[in-house]
């Protein structure tokens, strides 16, 4: 099977650098500008380096990675299955589809002739079918392979949820990425995605109920009120049904200051907020605060260029119409 990265220990952390993009160019400059003066170890040492530091850069990755395997398999030993696993993914990364396809071809030939198929192969597989815009098949290796080996894989639940994504079928993503959430309910951004194909099919009434989850998981995170506070603004807007809300556009209200109190000076919750003081019952609370708001919006503005300002005196009159 595929050999697996080693992950480091407890007692052994991942050493990082505290200036990567100085020692990056650093790095480069050792190697050539061709890049052809390092000795295979300076090589794995930068990829290593690119690894440890969460550097995303792919193009390297695919021009060195390549460089290791064409040139200096032998100093790689059976990493260099892992290499090409490297290269292929960081190849897709960077849209260079036929050093993938190869990547891809030489993994087969290795792994894909067992009786039992690895799952590890067939994964990196559909993900290049995904690239290339194949959903289908990609589809098909994730329901007719993956899954038959492993029945709840959320890898290929999510996955899969993407390829009717991918298709325009929304429907059927919303069906397969409600299936991977009940699995895992605390991935936030899985619901904020769920969210986002809710709003694409006018269910706003749903989309609430996911950015409310996204709350309850990070409740420290300004983006997720803010999120909730556009669709319970849209929600009000809408002429039917407000899915159990008696008052979107108060309970909005209520959300962008949440908002706001975790990102003071939110320019877009500060604007979200005054549209909603506008929709409501003028009262002398909303007056005052609608005040507030005006002399916030113009404070944030006001740091701006001369552009920003010309902007302001559009926007001010906009919510004061």
């Amino acid at each position: 099977s595929l050999k697996t990265s080693r992950i480091p220990g407890p007692m052994e952390p991942v050493e990082r650098s505290a200036n990567p993009d100085k020692e990056l160019k650093e790095r480069l400059e050792a190697l050539g500008p061709d890049g052809k003066k390092g000795s295979p170890t300076e090589i794995k040492e930068l990829l290593d380096f690119l690894q440890n530091n969460q550097m995303r850069k792919p193009l390297l990755v695919v021009k060195y990675g390549k460089r290791l395997i064409d040139n200096y398999p032998g100093t790689l030993g059976d990493d260099v299955w892992e290499m090409r696993e490297k290269v292929l993914i960081a190849a897709l990364d960077a849209d260079e589809k036929k050093t993938a396809e190869q990547m891809l071809q030489e993994l087969d030939r290795q792994f894909g002739r067992s009786t039992k198929p690895s799952l590890r192969l067939e994964r990196l597989r559909a993900t290049y079918h995904e690239a290339c815009g194949n959903w289908q098949s990609a589809e098909n290796i994730y329901k007719n392979v993956i899954m038959r080996e492993d029945t709840v894989n959320p890898h290929a639940i999510r996955r899969i949820a993407c390829c009717y994504k991918g298709q325009g079928n929304m429907e059927g993503a919303v069906q397969w990425l409600n299936k991977y959430l009940r699995i895992f309910p605390a991935d936030v951004m899985g619901w904020i995605e769920l969210a986002e194909m809710y709003v694409s099919l006018d269910r706003v009434d749903y989309a609430k109920f996911c950015y409310e989850e996204a709350i309850l998981i990070e409740p420290q995170n300004y983006l997720y009120p803010l999120l909730y506070a556009d669709s319970l603004y849209a929600l009000g807007s809408q002429k039917k049904k407000h899915g159990g809300v008696k008052n979107p556009y108060d309970v909005a209200r209520q959300y962008y200051i949440q908002a706001l109190e975790l990102a003071p000076g939110n320019l877009r919750a500060l604007l979200g907020l005054a549209m909603c003081l506008r929709a409501l019952k003028v009262t002398s609370h909303t007056a005052s605060l609608f005040e507030w708001v005006d002399s916030e919006i113009t404070r944030v503005y006001s740091k701006s260029g001369a552009e920003a300002r010309a902007t302001l005196k559009i926007v001010r009159a906009a919510l004061r119409q």
